[in-house]
């Protein structure tokens, strides 16, 4: 799968809005504190490719089983305390990645 038009419109839609985009336009999360998007960009945009909802809640719930299951800071019962301190980039901007990437399947279809 290509990801760089995706992650080119998930930079456009989400991270130019992000608080942790640096002056240069880069995000500062580096290391152990690695964005989430960029951490799980591929199984994002497979979760988002999963779904046909008008419901974000469909979207999230998806989410939580495919992507934050595996994330590190995620504890075996389910819960996480980053999102819970709306601390979680990919939870604070969920919604715009998911514009994002059907803007972007949107344009494919389009050109065929």
């Amino acid at each position: 799968m290509n990801l760089e038009k995706y992650r080119q419109a998930i930079h456009n839609k989400v991270c130019l809005h992000c608080i942790t985009l640096g002056e240069n336009g880069r995000c500062t999360l580096t290391g152990v504190d690695r964005c989430g998007v960029e951490l799980y960009l591929e199984e994002i945009v497979r979760v988002v490719h999963s779904i046909n909802s008008p419901r974000l809640e469909d979207y999230v719930e998806a989410l939580r089983k495919h992507v934050c299951s595996k994330c590190q800071n995620q504890n075996p019962n389910g819960t996480c305390s980053l999102r819970n301190q709306a601390e979680c980039g990919l939870d604070r901007y969920f919604a715009l990645a998911v514009e994002a990437i059907e803007e972007v399947d949107q344009k494919k279809k389009k050109k065929f």
